[in-house]
């Protein structure tokens, strides 16, 4: 065989021919031809190829049959060879009677760590035209690290393959607690084969690092002015050497390179950037965290990913994103939690730092606490506006400490979603926040020095006039609050309801509970960002049935329009019924009947009867049977009310 120089042999383990080393020229990859001439200058062969008959991505080109013109380009095609090339001996797509090959060694698993127990698997093609029978693999490992494969590991016989198929063969037996890299090798033992060559074939096994140990962090994907960069982080519990590790993106052709060429060790929860160039700096400049430089290809602004690779090419981590998740017009993609999926949508969120990103520290989504359902909730409803005025949605702080709304979705069935804010948004307790359609709100209910409020820009939010379900979620995807409301909660003595809101009596009851919401009877027919007009306190609850206020005005007015019964029984749970009666013990409202209770609550009441007509003035008895059907206890609790209104 003619190569250009000796270093042929270093990339196939055994070449049986001899080798003349000669100035061959350079052939192009896509078309180009080889003549061989003899002492008198005389053709004796040739070739003209294109690289459409094979040969690319590393194979070699081979003829298949001597005695067929090399012209015919049906009679070249690509290596299939284990070497990829079969140089000194019989090209491996030539036909033969009996020839098996190795065209594949892989391990289970594919990327072990220490103390793993490998498994070796091959894959034999049969290349042969006819049935391959009674054959053997062998499966060897260097027992004693002298580089030599010769201690057997395990031999499967009496096997049987027909020509043009393959088999994939797995051992039962297991390389016990990999520690250290270990050479292993694979024979086909055939006595009718044709080309011995391709029937051994070596590979070795190495432990390396866990999946997951080191994180994609943080991406900065879209900035016109500083570089690319990701940061990554050390989440597990020693310290790890990234010596020839390597990072890539992922589309659309994924360019790979060397993070570090030596020994280089980060900690437990240490954080590290990969920038693209060292402008980073510019832009960071007390930025604490080492910084690898290196060229990781270009991040898509609309979507793209990101792999670590460890120095065996096992892939530690990978991101695949999309601009949705947030991350854009100079923000970082921030990371929530270590413990999700890297490639849940959800775990990421738009850094809400007022630097807009966090290189070399904490994550600004990381460190926002969990928040507990109804903390923050939804207390007014503007669904139906006229031509003055906009949608919008008013939230209440219920809890007792501040909310941070950064990253906070407020979402509709319909798929409508709007980001409340951002970056970081403090809301203390007892403060309200608003999300508003158009700028005609502010105005109308003069709102241009209320801070806590999020103008969107468009026409409507989207909200249904017959009455949907609108979800408010956390950063980290949680459900604070939810209300299907309806039209027909509106107070059904208030003719016209066009462009008044619908507002919640009281924002620590629940919110799905049509009694808890009434229209607005405010003089500007809404209250954004203050008290609800027909807010009803619930200062009462200690006694087993009571009362607050009590008495109360139902003539909508927007002073004590409500009253809530609130009751605590000794069952924990009960079917429940309340009734109200005058004073001559008539029925006038069954408030609730054979509804399943907790061993306390509220329960929100109108002053209207069974017929939606108001009450008259006068003192009315509350009563409230609770029954347990499996321990036949029975519970009864009876107060009075009294209804007034002005003379």
């Amino acid at each position: 065989m003619l190569s250009k120089d000796s270093s042929i042999q270093n990339y196939h383990r055994f070449i049986p021919s001899g080798i003349i080393v000669t100035n061959l020229p350079s052939f192009n990859n896509d078309e180009d031809g080889a003549v061989l001439k003899d002492d008198r200058r005389a053709t004796i062969d040739s070739v003209l190829y294109s690289n459409e008959w094979g040969g690319t991505s590393g194979y070699s080109l081979e003829r298949k049959e001597i005695s067929t013109p090399a012209i015919i380009p049906l009679n070249w095609g690509s290596s299939v060879d284990i070497e990829q090339s079969t140089p000194g001996r019989i090209n491996s797509i030539t036909p033969k009677e009996y020839d098996l090959s190795l065209a594949e060694i892989s391990f289970d698993p594919r990327f072990p760590v220490a103390r793993d127990n490998v498994f070796i698997s091959v894959k034999i093609k049969n290349n042969g035209s006819q049935e391959a029978n009674n054959f053997s693999v062998e499966f060897y490992f260097d027992s004693d690290s002298n580089n030599v494969a010769d201690q057997l590991l395990e031999r499967i016989e009496n096997l049987n393959l027909q020509p043009a198929d393959s088999i994939g063969i797995k051992t039962s037996n297991a390389l016990q607690n990999l520690q250290n890299k270990i050479l292993t090798s694979v024979r086909i033992v055939f006595e009718n084969d044709e080309d011995t060559l391709n029937n051994y074939a070596e590979s070795s096994v190495q432990p390396g690092f866990a999946s997951n140990t080191v994180l994609i962090n943080e991406v900065m994907y879209s900035s016109s002015n500083e570089p690319e960069w990701f940061e990554i982080v050390n989440a597990g519990s020693d310290s790890i050497n990234i010596k020839d590790w390597s990072v890539s993106d992922i589309l659309t052709t994924p360019t790979k390179n060397i993070l570090s060429f030596e020994d280089f060790y980060i900690k437990s929860g240490e954080y590290a950037i990969v920038s693209k160039d060292t402008s980073i700096y510019n832009f960071h400049n007390s930025l604490l965290a080492k910084v690898f430089v290196t060229n990781f290809g270009s991040l898509g602004n609309t979507s793209d990913g990101i792999m670590i690779y460890d120095f065996r090419n096992g892939i530690i981590d990978s991101l695949i994103y999309n601009s949705d998740w947030g991350g854009k017009n100079g923000y970082s993609l921030e990371r929530i939690s270590f413990s999700k999926p890297t490639n849940d949508s959800t775990n990421w969120v738009t850094s809400l730092s007022d630097g807009r990103s966090t290189p070399g520290k904490e994550n600004s989504a990381s460190a926002i606490p969990g928040y507990e359902r109804n903390q923050f909730v939804i207390n007014e409803i503007m669904f139906d506006p006229d031509i003055d005025n906009s949608e919008f949605i008013e939230f209440y702080n219920n809890g007792e400490t501040e909310v941070n709304l950064g990253g906070w979705k407020f979402e509709d069935e319909n798929g409508n979603i709007n980001v409340l804010s951002d970056t970081s948004f403090i809301i203390q307790p007892d403060e309200y926040f608003i999300l508003i359609a158009d700028s005609l709100t502010i105005g109308k209910y003069n709102l241009q020095q209320f801070a806590n409020k999020l103008i969107v820009g468009v026409s409507s939010l989207g909200f249904v006039n017959t009455g949907e379900l609108i979800l408010l979620k956390d950063i980290k995807q949680n459900i604070i609050d939810s209300v299907w409301f309806s039209d027909k909660w509106h107070n059904k003595n208030i003719l016209t309801t066009k462009n008044k809101s619908l507002e919640r009596i009281n924002p620590g009851l629940n919110g799905n509970d049509q009694f808890n919401w009434s229209t607005s009877v405010s003089p500007d027919e809404a209250t954004p960002g203050k008290q609800n007009s027909i807010f009803t306190d619930n200062s009462n609850k200690e006694a087993k049935i009571s009362v607050s206020p009590n008495p109360f005005s139902p003539d909508n007015d927007g002073l004590e329009d409500f009253t809530l019964i609130n009751y605590n029984i000794t069952q924990r749970l009960a079917q429940t019924r309340v009734k109200i009666f005058d004073s001559k013990g008539r029925l006038v409202r069954t408030l609730i009947n054979n509804q399943s209770s907790a061993s306390s609550g509220s329960i929100v009441f109108d002053g209207l009867d069974d017929d939606g007509r108001a009450l008259r003035i006068g003192i009315y008895i509350i009563f409230m049977e609770a029954s347990n059907d499996n321990s036949g206890v029975v519970e009864t609790l009876k107060t009075i009310v009294v209804v007034a209104r002005k003379l």
